[in-house]
């Protein structure tokens, strides 16, 4: 019996321990690719552009082992995550993202301000200023999301005690383009790959406590995946600084030129050659020698009488 009551009381701290509690926190997303922040600055103002359809293109699934997912693999709001990138890039100061996605509904906006205005002031209605053109569009989208690119891991197990450790890798790709608006060509195209890590460690023990019924399992383990959305997010990043070097290669821009402080450098004062200290100091001896004579001199007068 008092056997029974511990295997029974040690089930339940395992399984106490093991519990987690979900924490429902709310945070703001920070830059993932730090070099997104840290970009040096464009020379001039901000380069007024365009996005276009960025999307998923892969049509893949999320992998679900044995079983099939109607999930997709990857996050259908990348386009949300490419204009966030430009207005970040260098502190945003780089890029003036214009509206196009929803271009019907800001015209249809417009239109009901100028006809508001009308009805009110009639002829002296004010005027909408002009919508910001770009002289460029990027483009492009996720292109691939390939999954068990790598797996593997391994186990142990002595005397009813386990222990394994488990790994997979996925990659995801993504293409970004910049269009010239004027004459339509692709002024530069990248492609970035992300490697997606997931990992699993756990264990079990196996033990007999006695020859007759008793048997006691236990299992325990941990699993960490990387979230695809934080890598597509990501790999995004990256390809806006690749776009941001490749387009200062091309002379499209040009950086902002840092300027340096240089020391100011004092005057260079010449030493005394030791020729002219060797006659200062004879001067001065021969003046200390004239003085000492004077002053023996005057001793030596008789006091009148």
């Amino acid at each position: 019996m008092f056997k029974i009551l511990s295997v029974l009381l040690l089930s339940f701290i395992l399984v106490g321990c093991a519990s987690t509690t979900a924490k429902f926190d709310v945070r703001t997303q920070k830059v993932a690719y730090k070099d997104l922040v840290n970009v040096k600055l464009p020379k001039g103002d901000p380069i007024i552009i365009a996005v276009y359809d960025f999307s998923d293109m892969t049509g893949q699934k999320k992998p679900g082992g044995n079983f099939a997912s109607m999930s997709s693999a990857v996050t259908q709001g990348s386009y949300q995550l490419l204009i966030k990138s430009l207005q970040d890039a260098g502190d945003g100061k780089w890029f003036r993202v214009v509206e196009r996605s929803s271009l019907p509904s800001l015209l249809q906006e417009r239109k009901l301000i100028r006809t508001t205005r009308q009805m009110s002031d009639g002829e002296n209605a004010e005027p909408l200023p002009a919508l910001l053109f770009a002289g460029a569009y990027i483009t492009g989208g996720i292109v691939g999301y390939d999954s068990d690119i790598k797996s593997g891991g391994f186990g142990a197990r002595v005397l009813g005690i386990q222990a394994n450790k488990q790994y997979r890798q996925d990659i995801v790709t993504i293409i970004l383009r910049l269009v010239n608006v004027q004459t339509g060509e692709v002024v530069i195209s990248t492609t970035i790959e992300k490697t997606i890590v997931s990992t699993s460690t756990g264990g079990d023990v196996f033990k007999y406590f006695d020859a007759d019924t008793m048997l006691v399992e236990v299992e325990a383990g941990y699993a960490k995946n990387e979230p695809v959305t934080f890598a597509v997010r990501k790999a995004i990043e990256k390809g806006v600084v690749d776009l941001i070097h490749i387009g200062a290669e091309k002379g499209l821009w040009e950086f902002e030129i840092e300027e340096v402080e240089v020391p100011s450098i004092k005057d260079y004062v010449d030493v005394p050659h030791k020729e002219q200290i060797h006659e200062e100091i004879i001067k001065t001896e021969e003046v200390k020698d004239e003085n000492d004579n004077e002053t023996i001199d005057t001793s030596n007068q008789s006091s009148p009488k």
